[in-house]
């Protein structure tokens, strides 16, 4: 039988590929609404499990770069307490992707459901 350091170790390992697979989507959510940087970071951090709270900014920021890149978010900078701040929001091609996504994600689970299902009959 496996010991639970092992199983531990395996569902961390499961967990960080989970969430970097998840990001992506969780920063285009997080961009229905405008939001700058840092906040996009903190509540990023906030909603993955706590085993992976050590996300680095510059995750986050590389995600907001390429979404920029690919003309899936726009962005506007403001001086705020001395300081610039870049401001980031979904785009009409976000918005259309997102939609695209949050309906794959909900087959997905779906699919994940319904294998439960056989699991237990």
């Amino acid at each position: 039988m496996p010991s639970k350091e092992n199983n531990d170790t395996k569902l961390k390992k499961w967990r960080t590929q989970l969430s970097r697979g998840v990001l992506e989507f969780i920063v285009l959510l997080l961009l229905r609404k405008e939001r700058h940087g840092w906040e996009i970071l903190q509540l990023a951090r906030s909603l993955l499990p706590p085993s992976d709270s050590q996300l680095g900014d510059g995750t986050i920021y590389n995600i907001l770069t390429r979404l920029k890149e690919e003309s899936m978010v726009t962005t506007r900078n403001e001086v705020c307490e001395g300081r610039m701040r870049r401001y980031y929001k979904l785009s009409q091609k976000g918005l259309e992707q997102i939609d695209l996504m949050v309906t794959d994600w909900e087959n997905l689970l779906a699919s994940i459901n319904e294998a439960r299902e056989f699991s237990i009959e």
